[in-house]
């Protein structure tokens, strides 16, 4: 029995980090020739624009700077660190808030609203046909959320305040998640360093949205389950069951987040056997099930009639695979495919689901017929997935065009695509071009370099980048998607940093001998 896990284990490390090395280098390339733009004024735009000649040399004097920037962090306690930076993140964060008069719009609009409605009494997003909760009802796990926050403040400025302190929790959690998984304090502090240089987190304090909450819960579980690995005690399972669970009532998405923990625990079961570890799995998998079930069932109770499925979920899938000639947004990309289905079929949900089966087995027979088109298209689908360096944090927040104004003329060049913009896809470019680069040389050292594996634990970012990038592979994809696939990454960027400054170090020492 030994013998088998032994094999097991190390045919999953294999595997892992194989797709992750082959991953890793395929986004790393691309994003050295060139990126994916957003333009603000485009309804899911997406276009490629070759790098500048300068972004080369830019590039290389931020990871010089990194490099240079250890002696300082050295200096530095991690808790002094961590909190000089969520001041200045809080002051900039409050500054966007009180820039902005509120407005939201699309999907997060309607989730508020109808939260609002919903602490008044009014069910009807959710009992009239055709309303968006209707059609939507995965979002009753955010809208209860949000009469949350609405028993407070009915206001979106309380909620933009929460965001603040979920992505303040969640920067934490990264930082306590490492600390876990590594003894070098200096690792740590690059973490928490390139975390808050992560302005994406930033801009999405303006997007009132599931994402940001669910992170939350989604670190909270997986310290939790490391602690469990650490520790033994059974307390930490059932806070990490809770945790993923809430995290999945928020976020649907975040069921990959859920898997990657089931595929982590049960390596960590083949890598050193205990019973709270398939016990852990179970928790999950209940967690995943048992909650959206008893939240259904309680709405149900409150508006007296049953909830049905609302779109099919195969439609996210149809939508995910489509080319629309007559939107200016690539194929795979968001093209409300989804929210026209139902209304097409007057409301009938299994003949909804039965026109995005048909039509998906129509894509799949275009694809097999023509493999140059199949090609290009899921190139083109991946690369502006995962190239696009403010994963649409600009785009979420107020447009112009929407009549949602910022006031300070720093805010308006952001927001309304002048040089502020520009400014800042350059600079988070940059970043996202660090990030790839110094994962990807993590995973290619530890893979034929490095004596000492990897624990189950430390392949969480890697499992879950992989599980993202398969799901938005056949899913509807938006770059806002794929963010916190990335910033997971970080630690890892962080350790390769730390590595290339060790192997300089010790090059330089025997260079003097």
């Amino acid at each position: 029995m030994k013998q088998f896990s032994t094999i097991f284990f190390k045919l999953g490390y294999f595997l892992i980090l194989t797709m992750t090395a082959i991953a890793l280098l395929f986004l790393a390339g691309q994003i050295l020739l060139s990126h994916t733009y957003i333009p603000l004024h485009i309804a899911e735009g997406v276009q490629f624009v070759s790098n500048p000649w300068y972004f080369y040399p830019l590039l290389l004097l931020f990871l010089l700077g990194l490099f240079l920037i250890r002696p300082l962090l050295e200096k530095l306690s991690g808790k002094h660190l961590f909190l000089g930076l969520s001041l200045l993140f809080l002051a900039a964060a409050i500054f966007l808030i009180t820039s902005y008069s509120g407005r939201i719009r699309a999907d997060a609009r309607h989730v508020f609203y109808a939260a609002i409605a919903f602490n008044q009494g009014d069910y009807s997003s959710l009992t009239t046909v055709g309303s968006y909760l209707y059609r939507n009802p995965h979002q009753l796990g955010l809208m209860t959320l949000e009469r949350l926050y609405a028993y407070i403040s009915p206001t979106t400025q309380f909620a933009f305040v929460m965001n603040i302190l979920w992505t303040l929790l969640s920067n934490f959690l990264i930082y306590k998640i490492t600390a876990l998984l590594t003894a070098k304090e200096i690792i740590q502090k690059y973490t928490i360093l390139l975390t808050f240089l992560f302005l994406p987190q930033l801009f999405f304090v303006l997007f009132v949205y599931g994402t940001i909450p669910g992170l939350f819960f989604c670190l909270l579980s997986l310290y939790a389950f490391i602690q469990l690995e650490q520790k033994g005690r059974l307390l930490y399972a059932l806070l990490g069951a809770a945790s993923i669970g809430m995290a999945c009532l928020l976020r649907n998405n975040y069921m990959i987040f859920a898997l990657m923990l089931m595929g982590v625990c049960l390596l960590s079961a083949f890598y050193k056997w205990s019973w709270k570890k398939p016990l852990a799995i179970v928790l999950i998998a209940a967690a995943i099930v048992f909650p959206g079930k008893f939240l259904t069932g309680y709405y149900e109770n409150l508006i007296g009639q049953s909830i049905g499925e609302g779109t099919p979920k195969i439609a996210y899938i149809t939508m995910g695979l489509r080319d629309d000639p007559n939107r200016q947004t690539l194929g795979g990309w968001y093209d409300a495919y989804n929210t026209k289905i139902l209304k097409r079929n007057q409301y009938n949900e299994k003949q909804a689901r039965e026109m995005a089966t048909r039509d998906l087995k129509d894509l799949l027979i275009h694809f097999i017929k023509n493999p140059g088109y199949a090609l290009k298209f899921f190139y083109e689908k991946v690369k502006s997935t995962w190239t696009e360096p403010t994963f649409q944090s600009v785009w979420t927040g107020p447009q112009i065009e929407r009549q949602q104004y910022m006031k300070p003329a720093v805010l308006r060049s952001i927001y309304e695509e002048r040089a502020g913009y520009q400014l800042v896809n350059f600079l988070l470019l940059i970043l996202l071009a660090a990030i790839y680069l110094l994962s990807c040389g993590f995973v290619l050292r530890k893979y034929f370099i490095a004596e000492e594996r990897l624990r189950p634990f430390d392949l969480y970012p890697f499992i879950f980048l992989l599980g993202g990038g398969l799901f938005h592979f056949f899913w509807e994809t938006k770059s806002q998607y794929v963010y916190i696939y990335v910033l997971l990454l970080i630690p890892a960027a962080a350790q390769s940093l730390v590595e290339l400054g060790d192997w300089w170090q010790e090059r330089k020492e025997k260079r003097t001998l």
